[in-house]
């Protein structure tokens, strides 16, 4: 089942997982990581960091769903003819990508 499905939905399913599993872990009521002799800063801020699995999930998922109607495989392919295309398709991406990133930020920020 799992060979033949594409890195990033493993990524972003398992990574989602380990990460929601970790959090309930160290949810402050248990007092897992206040109670541990050293480490404990370290070990929130690997916690913290890993919010970075389902962000990244949640914008691929985002830029999917709002691109639905773009077949992006084939203007990939037809933009890779020419370099200039190419680079068009890939900074034009990339700030459809800043984009929807800054909005998530600016939702789950206060």
């Amino acid at each position: 089942m799992f060979k033949n499905m594409r890195f990033r939905y493993k990524f972003m399913g398992l990574g989602g997982l380990f990460v929601v599993l970790s959090w309930i872990l160290t949810d402050p009521d248990l007092g897992i990581i206040s109670q541990l002799p050293i480490g404990s800063s370290t070990v929130a801020m690997i916690i913290i960091l890993l919010k970075t699995v389902l962000y990244v999930g949640m914008l691929h998922v985002s830029r999917v769903a709002l691109f639905d109607y773009l077949p992006l495989q084939d203007v990939i392919n037809k933009a890779m003819e020419d370099a200039k295309g190419a680079g068009m398709v890939f900074i034009g991406m990339g700030l459809v990508m800043v984009s929807i990133a800054l909005t998530m930020m600016a939702a789950t920020t206060s």
